[in-house]
């Protein structure tokens, strides 16, 4: 229910049952509509110049380090 109340504006001290703001959604696939969201926002992130902080964000490890890629050399 958050991710619907961020995208229509409703704060819990609006005090709307979970019930009202899936009938002003219209939806009922919940989870499908957090990965289309989700992939529109990574095709975002994608768009971005390199030195943008969500971008280095997605290029990371865990670790902290950059991801490299290895290319390899046949003889």
């Amino acid at each position: 229910m958050k991710f619907f109340r961020h995208l229509l504006g409703i704060t819990k001290l609006d005090k709307e049952k979970n019930q009202c703001i899936r009938q002003k959604r219209g939806s009922q696939n919940i989870v499908k509509e957090i990965k289309q969201y989700q992939k529109k926002w990574l095709q975002h992130v994608q768009r971005m110049d390199t030195n943008r902080l969500p971008k280095v964000a997605t290029t990371c490890t865990e670790d902290g380090h950059k991801q490299t890629t290895k290319t390899s050399t046949t003889i």
